[in-house]
């Protein structure tokens, strides 16, 4: 992988203008989500506009992943595997069986529509406890993984956090990540959120610096909701 993947732009596939927007934000990944943002009656329109909304990305110069549901992974894939895909998002990925499949299936839609065989990776989101418990085993279960990240707000239902909304078992959940990611030959991306930041929705100036602390113990680029935290996460995680 050449290209910088410091900023991951999460955007619902169902919202066609926030999709054009994304595109043209300078991130360096435009995740387009059928899980997180899409209410499930928009899933069908949603998936249908999957081939335009790769086709935007790569115009302004980014790469497209789509955010799959492992749960729904046959129509997801279905919908999103088209030239042009970089690759999914497998939300909540939580055993390597899941990972499998869907890399078998990635290989069975690769030789039907004209793309090159291996080229389509695999990011898994480990937003579980079961999920994290077998991070390395996931990370193993194909080479197409090529990242990891965490995803906060499934675990603080899953971990259930103190009562400032806090999870003590993050920070030792992020450097286990940055070690199962090395150990496994992927990527690991993430940034240190600090209350009463939320991540996703936090200033661009607390994004900048959540980056900052990110990339000093390994992460290599972050997951975000809104464009103007773009530029907070390419400046900080520009290579040096």
């Amino acid at each position: 992988m050449n290209q910088q993947r410091r900023s991951w732009l999460l955007t619902p596939l169902s919202r066609p203008r926030e999709v054009e927007d994304a595109a043209r934000c300078g991130a360096d990944v435009v995740v387009l989500d059928l899980v997180e943002l899409v209410r499930e009656e928009e899933k069908h329109a949603a998936r249908l506009g999957v081939a335009a909304a790769i086709g935007t990305a790569q115009a302004a110069g980014a790469e497209a992943f789509v955010m799959i549901d492992p749960l729904l992974a046959y129509a997801d894939l279905h919908a999103c595997v088209w030239p042009g895909l970089a690759g999914v998002v497998i939300a909540r990925a939580q055993t390597p069986s899941q990972v499998e499949e869907i890399a078998a299936l990635l290989g069975e839609l690769e030789g039907s529509r004209g793309i090159l065989p291996g080229s389509l990776e695999i990011a898994a989101a480990l937003e579980t406890a079961a999920g994290n418990q077998a991070a390395y085993e996931i990370a193993r279960a194909s080479p197409r993984v090529r990242t990891l990240t965490l995803g906060r707000a499934d675990l603080v239902m899953d971990l259930r956090p103190e009562p400032c909304g806090e999870i003590h078992l993050l920070p030792y959940l992020m450097q286990r990540l940055v070690i199962v990611a090395g150990a496994a030959g992927a990527t690991p991306i993430g940034a240190w959120w600090r209350s009463p930041d939320r991540g996703l929705l936090a200033t661009p100036q607390n994004t900048g610096a959540a980056a900052r602390r990110g990339r000093a113990i390994g992460f290599k680029g972050a997951m975000c909701l809104r464009a103007n935290q773009v530029d907070a996460l390419n400046c900080a995680y520009a290579r040096s």
